[in-house]
């Protein structure tokens, strides 16, 4: 078994070859060799063991291979590191765009329910103003899955990451409450992209009971 001195005789024999952020070697209470790094930004150069490490003959097997468990410990922390900053670049267009659809579809939400107690002499301007909610609606949600296609990248990118959604949205300083994100390969969809799916379906909703509506009026009429 390695002694906590023969580890840090390795880390010494090494110098030359630490990751830039490698602060230092110790072992935990399990005697596992564990690795200090400093913080992680994920804007840093993927970490990779250089070549000319890789061809140091007079590097020994022991050192080589400590060096080799540092650096998949700096990978897997800068790995983190860049999803999270993946996800950070995004917050200044996704979380309007999202603002942006909650307001409209609660608009057409809204317009849609005053028609049940909207008087027949204004049903025709109810009906027009349900209209143009609808259409901002969809449109919102067509900014929204351009934006959420960025997001669904991300994912697919960084899918290896340890880092469950929730937690990198959190540190990435995202709310992502309600938000519709599909796989990257929702973006583009011959379908029509997920939130514009969603929206097209409570779109057509409507306009059905509109219809049934309209139907049964002029039936009651005659």
């Amino acid at each position: 078994m390695i002694s906590l001195y023969d580890v840090k005789k390795l880390a010494e024999q090494a110098a030359a070859y630490h990751h830039p952020q490698f602060r230092g070697v110790s072992k935990d209470e399990y005697n596992n060799v564990t690795f200090d790094f400093a913080v992680f930004t994920g804007t840093e150069r993927e970490p990779v063991l250089t070549r000319e490490a890789w061809s140091d003959d007079g590097l020994p097997a022991a050192v080589r291979s400590l060096l080799e468990e540092e650096y998949r410990e700096a990978h897997t922390r800068w790995y983190d590191a860049a999803y999270v900053h993946a996800l950070g670049v995004l917050r200044h267009t996704v979380t309007p765009a999202w603002g942006d659809y909650l307001q409209a579809s609660t608009r057409m939400d809204k317009a849609f329910a005053a028609l049940a107690t909207t008087a027949d002499t204004h049903w025709h301007t109810a009906v027009s103003r349900l209209v143009t909610a609808q259409d901002q609606a969809l449109e919102a949600a067509q900014v929204w899955d351009e934006q959420a296609a960025g997001v669904a990248a991300v994912h697919e990118r960084f899918r290896a990451s340890y880092i469950p959604r929730d937690e990198a949205y959190a540190r990435a300083g995202l709310d992502p409450t309600g938000w519709v994100i599909g796989y990257a390969s929702d973006y583009p969809d011959y379908r029509g992209t997920p939130l514009v799916r969603q929206t097209t379906t409570t779109i057509k909703q409507q306009r059905e009971h509109l219809q049934t509506v309209a139907s049964l009026t002029v039936r009651s009429v005659a």
